[in-house]
């Protein structure tokens, strides 16, 4: 009789697991057929720019000028409003309303193109833009690498009203070797880095000193020099865990964005903030296919269920 009770219990069990997932199924299948009925606003990502027509095609992080005028003009005489990175946030966590055919400019890493060749373009536009800045790298002219903005620069870019200045990380933009062999790499975020003077890999309590540590001299950096609140970061490499997360959190910041590819829809995660890659070769058509709202039922479906994830992640951090 016992074994009977217990089978009984365990098949009544199962079947209660069931009936919620299905139960669950439903309402997601529910929330992404009413999602699929807000096109909802893309953020996009650009980093360094180059004068040249000669851009190599190994460099898709490098966007020519003349492309970048056309991507620009594509945006201005089809309607597109440009809106700064703020009132998507807005939008996002209240429902506040953003303009019809909305768009957001941002540009990772901070390099000194930026100014010389981006800035005035997005002035002839009146578009805004957010610039996500690795902070320990302010100033660098490195002949093995871009130049980087200066303090000065952005503080004339700050002050034209149209560039947002936010933090990239201090200096977490690379990736660090897992082993003593030096065969296996991760990004810095999500990696705790061998060692070789110890012989070992970090600690868990080392590792995370060394994220917070870096968050929170990425934000007061920015926020003594340029005068300034810094509350979003964009994740460096797009890398990131939970224990970055509830760091970040910790660090001050409020809104944080990913590289995950697709559109932001209101009720969507302020710290999930998706965006989409300009790659540095694309041609006039793909750009303007990079705007339009996605209509797979799947990917939507998907979209739905990362964000209550999302939300399901904030309960227990």
């Amino acid at each position: 009789m016992r074994k009977e009770a217990v089978s009984r219990a365990l098949r009544l069990s199962f079947a209660g697991v069931i009936f919620l997932v299905l139960v669950l199924l439903i309402w997601l299948m529910a929330m992404t057929l009413l999602t699929l009925k807000d096109k909802g606003v893309p953020v996009l990502i650009y980093h360094n720019f180059s004068w040249s027509n000669n851009v190599s095609g190994n460099n898709k992080m490098l966007t020519e000028r003349n492309a970048f005028i056309g991507q620009m003009d594509y945006l201005y005489n089809n309607g597109y409003q440009v809106i700064p990175l703020q009132s998507l946030l807005k939008y996002m966590s209240t429902g506040e309303p953003v303009l019809e055919k909305a768009v957001v400019i941002t540009i990772d890493d901070g390099y000194e193109s930026n100014y010389t060749l981006a800035f005035p373009i997005l002035k002839q536009y009146n578009f805004p833009a957010t610039i996500f800045l690795i902070a320990g790298k302010v100033g660098s002219n490195r002949p093995d690498e871009p130049a980087m903005l200066s303090w000065m620069e952005m503080r004339e870019m700050e002050q034209s009203g149209l560039v947002d200045i936010q933090a990239h990380s201090f200096d977490l933009h690379h990736k660090v070797y897992e082993n003593r062999e030096q065969t296996l790499q991760g990004p810095a975020v999500v990696t705790r880095a061998y060692l070789p003077d110890r012989g070992r890999r970090e600690t868990a309590t080392e590792y995370n000193d060394k994220l917070y540590q870096d968050f929170i001299q990425a934000r007061t950096v920015i926020e003594s020099n340029l005068h300034k609140q810094v509350d979003t970061m964009a994740w460096p490499s797009g890398a990131y865990n939970l224990t970055a997360l509830r760091l970040a959190r910790e660090a001050g910041f409020k809104y944080l964005v990913t590289i995950r590819t697709g559109m932001n829809q209101r009720g969507d995660n302020v710290q999930a903030v998706r965006r989409i890659n300009v790659d540095g070769q694309i041609s006039p058509a793909g750009f303007a296919e990079l705007l339009e709202p996605d209509r797979s039922y799947i990917r939507q479906f998907r979209h739905v269920a990362f964000r209550y994830f999302h939300h399901l992640v904030e309960v227990f951090l």
